[in-house]
């Protein structure tokens, strides 16, 4: 599953479309970057908001914790029984 699966099913439809934007920003410039969203949606330092694409993404508590970071108090939750999906591995970067 991925970011913008679950994040669309469990109720973040708002979150969904900022990722969207961004990608479609990034697609009108011919850039072909992948993004790691859940990453981006765990926040930055101290659980400051990242800002990619000139879009302020909201910093959501399920991401910190998908991510091993630590629980800030910014972090929004809308299900406090929310898991966060598995994380699965590709060969494509095997060590």
């Amino acid at each position: 599953m991925t970011c913008r699966d679950w994040l669309r099913a469990s109720g973040y439809e708002d979150v969904v479309e900022l990722i969207d934007q961004a990608m479609a920003k990034m697609a009108a410039r011919g850039s072909k970057q992948r993004r790691n969203w859940w990453d981006i949606l765990s926040g930055g330092k101290g659980g400051k908001a990242c800002v990619r694409e000139g879009i302020e993404f909201p910093v959501l508590q399920i991401a910190q914790l998908r991510q091993g970071k630590p629980i800030t108090p910014n972090a929004i939750s809308r299900n406090s029984n929310e898991l966060p999906p598995d994380v699965h591995t590709t060969a494509r970067w095997k060590r």
